[in-house]
Formats: C-alpha cells, structure tokens, sequence
C-alpha cells in the first residue's frame, strides 16, 4: 500500500515541479490535517497551529524542485515540526520579556516546551554522536533541506550512499531517543 501512495507522490511531485497548483493543492489535501493535528497538539492554539501549517506548505511550494518524492511526507513532518519548535522557543522568549505570572492552566505549554527543548537536546547529541559522514549528510538532508541528489553531488558520493547515510542516522536517532520521546509523547 505505501508502495501505491509514494508513486502517487511522485507523480503528483513531478508535476509540482512543473508548477502544477493542481498538484501542490493534491498534497495540501494529503497531508494539512495530520500535521495540523500534531502542531495543535503540541501548541494547543488553532491560530499558531494554522500558521504552522501555511509556513509548511509556503515552504514546500518554495523547495518543490529540491523535494525528493521518497521523502515528502518526512520532509513535511521534519519543517512543521521545526516551526513548532520556533514558535515554543519564541513564547518562552517573550514569557521572560513580559514577566507575567501564568496561572496553572497556562503553566502546561511551558513543561511542553522544555519536553520538546530536551527531545531536541537529545537528537542534537545523537547526531553529534554521528560518524563525520553520516552526521554531514544527515545535516544536509534535515537542517539544508537537500535532496539525496544535491546532497551526493555536493559530497561526491552516490545517492545510494546518501540513502544509507540518512538510513543509518534515523536509525541511531531513534535507539538514542529510547525511552525520552515516550514520556514526552505520554505527556501530552
């Protein structure tokens, strides 16, 4: 069945890069309400979540002829999130500018901000933890948004090799994670 649905992407990506709206608004229909869901859950805020949401789909209309068709749904998940983490880090940032005193219903997005401040605490240390290799291809697929061709050109490795490296560092990203990302996700 995921065979089906990444040939679906890659059609509808082929034609994204054509500047096909009809395409980009395919994939908005796809993917908008689970990322919605998770940035709400996360921010517990309609606005914030809905303008997680355009900011994805802005970027991924900027970045469609760098997408690679195996990752689209990653890639969505991997910018959405990082724009939650933005908006945590900016409301923690303007707590401590207003110095308002919360009361206690407030006080639960400040524990999920350092919940997600410690998970991506925790993945910056893994991936440091990284071969030189693979932490660079790593960095260049999740933080630079390169595809697996502009990564192995730009490195001079094969895509294949690029695929393995990003494989391999997923992989000891999420034994490293072990048991951090269940009790934040038990948390919610």
């Amino acid at each position: 069945m995921s065979e089906t649905v990444d040939l679906a992407d890659a059609i509808l990506l082929k034609k994204l890069r054509e500047g096909d709206r009809t395409a980009f608004d395919q994939f908005y229909a796809k993917y908008w309400k689970p990322l919605y869901r998770l940035a709400f859950k996360i921010l517990k805020d309609e606005e914030d979540s809905e303008d997680v949401i355009q900011e994805t789909f802005f970027r991924f209309w900027e970045n469609r002829k760098k997408l690679e068709s195996t990752h689209i749904k990653g890639w969505l998940s991997t910018t959405s999130y990082r724009l939650v983490l933005k908006i945590l880090q900016t409301r923690k940032q303007q707590d401590g500018i207003d110095g308002i005193s919360h009361e206690e219903p407030l006080a639960e997005p400040a524990d999920q901000s350092l919940d997600m401040r410690q998970l991506q605490l925790q993945i910056d240390a893994c991936v440091e933890k990284l071969p030189d290799q693979c932490r660079n291809v790593y960095k260049l697929s999740r933080e630079e948004y390169l595809s697996v061709k502009d990564i192995a050109n730009k490195l001079n490795i094969s895509p294949n090799t690029v695929e393995i490296h990003i494989t391999r560092a997923l992989k000891k990203i999420r034994i490293g994670l072990g048991y951090l990302i269940v009790l934040i996700f038990l948390s919610l």
